[in-house]
């Protein structure tokens, strides 16, 4: 497919739950995102627990399921209403797609999951935080594409679209992801910037954040 992202994942190390939940999310077309969210995590906290790194792999579900709010909203991509939402909804997806599991984890797992699913938006604890900040250095990283396809299609405008770029960086606690949000940003906002000029393939970069088979770098069916 020609991207750097195409089994990018194959070492990823995932447990069995982890392998089941990018399965279960298969075709959705953040699913990169999400895998280097979880790569971020392990990175700023290596001692993560299994609950955390579930919750950074599955926090934006919700939005592979038809019936949530818009992943572009139109008051801001700080907008409370919105962010409240978009987490509520994913956490009660995730918590149905556990109790569903045989055998189902135990309740303590899932509830913990789910609190951290709640807060992957807003922060507040230390593990809570980090989770913030890996989905914040993951979209930076990954999602130069998507922001490209925002403003090629007119749903944004480059203005528009770099409030998410700033928010992103904006909202990150802990230091030394701060740090490494940097260089990031700056890549994101030069693909932006030339939105109408890249040669990025928006179609093909789509395809390949979308498939589990490609990002893990598995045999095609």
């Amino acid at each position: 497919m020609g991207s750097a992202a195409a089994g990018r994942y194959a070492n990823a190390g995932l447990s069995p739950i982890e392998a089941d939940a990018v399965e279960w999310l298969d075709g959705f077309y953040q699913l990169e995102h999400l895998l280097c969210a979880r790569m971020w995590v392990m990175k700023l906290c290596p001692e993560a627990s299994a609950e955390v790194k579930l919750a950074t792999l599955v926090h934006d579900a919700e939005r592979h399921f038809p019936g949530g709010p818009t992943s572009t909203p139109s008051d801001g991509f700080d907008d409370p209403d919105y962010l409240f939402a978009h987490s509520i909804r994913s956490a009660d997806i995730v918590e149905k797609w556990l109790c569903e599991r045989s055998p189902a984890p135990d309740e303590g797992y899932i509830r913990r999951v789910r609190r951290l699913v709640l807060r992957h938006e807003i922060g507040g604890n230390w593990e809570a935080d980090f989770v913030q900040a890996a989905d914040s250095l993951s979209f930076l990283e990954t999602s130069d594409w998507l922001t490209v396809e925002w403003v090629r299609s007119g749903r944004y405008t480059v203005e528009q679209a770099r409030e998410k770029l700033d928010y992103s960086v904006e909202r990150i606690r802990p230091s030394l992801a701060l740090t490494a949000a940097l260089p990031l940003f700056e890549s994101a906002l030069q693909a932006l910037e030339s939105a109408h000029d890249t040669d990025i393939d928006v179609k093909c970069q789509r395809e390949i954040a979308s498939s589990r088979s490609l990002l893990l770098g598995l045999a095609r069916e």
